[in-house]
């Protein structure tokens, strides 16, 4: 949510640098506040996200395939399931608070990890915003949708997450251009073949917009207490307005996506709490909010990231009935994983199976369909696990 301060007063004569400094000194070139323009648009690397197998957290190993009761070995392969796998396409919020407190690497990681979990059950693309060309930049695909991976047996990632995680390596840095960024993607989104949902993760209030206006009340510098009193910082010259609080676009560019029959989720990342009420009308506009309050999946701590992208995935891709591609050799050698847990094999909370269908009972389904798993494996070779 990096505001835009001073950007246009940077350009003016040196008398004006002196007020700008003095209105800015608060916040001028840290974090939360673009660097100047002459500085290098050239980002450096984020830092590397650890890899994994396909569990749901980032990679657990699968306990006991290959293995059984008595300590014998027994082959067992994953079982690929029949399905229509939904686009899920993430728009990534990479302003320059991002870097705040690791917020970015921590959903670098949990992005990743949500490819692992899904795997082929989904196709996954990405874009990033502001752009690596200018702070305030509309933002860019960086990854073009593709198939998930399907399971490793080595737990390496394959390459649709390895690619996931070599495009974000950058460093945060910029405005917040939310609406430029969503009017800008619609194009690329809407082309892709398939049902397709949008996923838009930040951390706060969008700004760059330089065609907007705005009194003190709507001045993300004022809002932010970082501007002298009395001054309206989103006007010269100590401001301009693309740190005016661009509400208004964003909701706009929101409903476009609901209105093209694309479902855009909203989660708040840590530091966007301030701007819940916005969020709330974001996530309305573009068809998915939450019962009761607030609208949106507001994340206040960033290891519960991946809490709320399950959360979300569970909306999209959750069902407790899969189709395998061919009958199992025996209905006795079948396992059901949950994020690297076997569930044994039991008609209230566990799993049956009837030719090719396995359907997922009780419990069980339950914690799937409300976004508690994330990974599911169907194994074949070993023989069933019973409940004790």
């Amino acid at each position: 949510m990096e505001t835009r301060a001073g950007l246009s007063v940077l350009g003016r004569a040196v008398a004006l640098a002196a007020l700008a400094s003095l209105a800015w000194s608060v916040g001028c070139g840290s974090v939360d506040r673009p660097p100047p323009a002459s500085e290098s648009s050239s980002p450096g690397p984020s830092g590397p996200v650890s890899g994994g197998g396909f569990g749901g957290d980032g990679g657990v190993s699968l306990p006991g395939c290959g293995t059984k009761a008595d300590g014998s070995s027994c082959d067992c392969v994953d079982v690929p399931l029949f399905t229509d796998p939904p686009n899920l396409y993430l728009i990534l919020d990479r302003s320059g608070s991002m870097s705040e407190d690791g917020k970015w690497d921590a959903v670098r990681s949990t992005v990743a990890a949500l490819a692992r979990g899904l795997g082929p059950r989904a196709r996954f693309g990405a874009a990033m915003y502001p752009a690596l060309s200018d702070v305030c930049a509309p933002g860019r695909e960086v990854l073009v949708t593709r198939d998930g991976d399907p399971p490793s047996a080595s737990g390496a990632d394959g390459p649709t997450t390895s690619a996931l995680v070599s495009v974000t390596n950058v460093a945060p840095r910029g405005g917040t251009p939310t609406s430029a960024s969503l009017a800008a993607l619609l194009p690329t989104v809407r082309a892709i073949a398939g049902k397709t949902f949008v996923i838009l993760a930040t951390d706060g209030a969008p700004n760059c917009n330089g065609s907007a206006t705005c009194t003190i009340d709507q001045c993300l510098p004022n809002m932010e207490g970082v501007c002298p009193a009395g001054l309206n910082c989103c006007e010269a010259p100590t401001g301009g307005p693309e740190n005016c609080l661009d509400a208004s676009a964003t909701v706009t560019a929101a409903r476009s996506y609901a209105q093209a029959g694309i479902p855009l989720y909203v989660i708040g990342i840590p530091g966007s709490g301030a701007y819940a009420s916005l969020l709330d009308q974001v996530a309305v506009a573009g068809g998915t909010p939450l019962p009761g309050s607030p609208k949106y999946y507001r994340v206040d701590d960033k290891g519960q990231i991946l809490d709320a992208l399950k959360k979300v995935a569970a909306r999209i891709v959750a069902t407790c009935t899969y189709d395998l591609s061919a009958d199992p050799a025996s209905p006795d050698l079948v396992n059901v994983y949950l994020d690297g847990a076997v569930v044994p094999k039991d008609p209230v909370d566990g799993w049956s199976i009837d030719g090719k269908r396995v359907t997922l009972l009780g419990q069980t389904c339950e914690r799937v369909l409300a976004g508690d798993v994330l990974s599911v494996r169907i194994i074949a070779g070993c023989p069933t696990v019973l409940p004790r």
